[in-house]
């Protein structure tokens, strides 16, 4: 591959990142009431458009359901895919996709009715449940409940909207998808307070960005944007002290790190003061300002108990 060819001149070329996202999952990629994409899924994509193109806004957000995104991500149609996607060596060789890194360290959770007095999900062995199709529910299910000697009633839906519409209509006895997805799908509900997500992981979902194989140098920009988000929380830089242009170390080093990614000397200033550090992401997107407060977990730092973590810069 030239560097002509290559995947960051083609999206510097067009002047936009063409990112695939879910057709709308609050808190990692949904529109607000003014139309506006917002979410950890979608800032993950205006921090590589910062990046790469020095405008964190030079973003085309494709929405699709899970079945067309690793087709789509392998044709070209997208640049990269930014939804809440777990990473699984399925997907890395059957579809032609290379994960980058994890932004979302979650596991597979149950919806159920709160009336329903499900206590756990050995209740539901028998039971019609919801899924969406495409993703590594169904799989996890049965790896739940077979070594049980037990099994369920797998529906799949194409979406979000129609798996919880699916739910809220009885259609299904409980809805099993990522615990952050079910936190935020739970607000769309008539009575949010008339359910409940049991506190049982039954699968582990490392979910984050993915580009299509071949394309090494790109895979590394985006990699390196994500990591970028991390290191600045690490470091206490914030959105608006990159903007400011506060003493930073980080900030010191990346005009020699713009040049080894074919990135701009300020790539690492433009990237956090778009859009701030993971932590600042993170509580936009699920904090309690966000109407969600889904705690940060195993998504918080790695000098505070959780599995965030990025390589060194230097």
């Amino acid at each position: 591959m030239t560097s002509t060819d290559s995947r960051l001149a083609q999206v510097q070329r067009r002047g936009a990142v063409r990112a695939g996202v879910s057709t709308g999952i609050r808190g990692l990629s949904a529109p607000d009431a003014e139309g506006r994409w917002q979410g950890l899924d979608v800032d993950t994509a205006r921090a590589v458009a910062a990046a790469v193109l020095g405008d964190a806004e030079a973003v085309e957000f494709v929405p699709m359901p899970p079945a067309e995104r690793m087709p789509a991500l392998a044709s070209g149609a997208i640049d990269v895919l930014t939804c809440n996607a777990t990473w699984t060596v399925t997907r890395e060789t059957g579809h032609g996709a290379t994960f980058v890194a994890t932004t979302c360290y979650d596991g597979g959770a149950f919806l159920v009715p709160r009336a329903a007095g499900v206590t756990s999900p050995l209740d539901l062995a028998g039971r019609r449940i919801g899924v969406l199709g495409g993703t590594s529910s169904a799989a996890s299910l049965e790896r739940y409940y077979a070594p049980h000697g037990l099994a369920v009633d797998v529906v799949p839906y194409p979406d979000a909207g129609d798996a919880l519409a699916g739910y809220r209509d009885g259609a299904v006895d409980a809805y099993v998808c990522d615990g952050v997805v079910l936190a935020a799908e739970k607000t769309r509900l008539a009575d949010p307070q008339a359910h409940v997500v049991l506190p049982d992981l039954i699968s582990k979902e490392p979910m984050g960005p993915a580009v299509a194989d071949g394309d090494s140098h790109w895979l590394k920009v985006v990699r390196w944007v994500v990591f970028a988000l991390i290191a600045a929380e690490e470091e206490g830089l914030t959105a608006a002290a990159a903007r400011a242009g506060d003493a930073s170390a980080l900030l010191d080093g990346q005009a020699d790190l713009g040049a080894a990614l074919g990135l701009s000397k300020t790539w690492l200033a433009d990237v956090i003061g778009a859009v701030g550090n993971y932590g600042e992401v993170y509580d936009r997107s699920f904090g309690a300002a966000s109407g969600l407060d889904v705690p940060r977990g195993l998504n918080d730092l790695w000098t505070r108990g959780g599995l965030m973590y990025a390589p060194p810069f230097a």
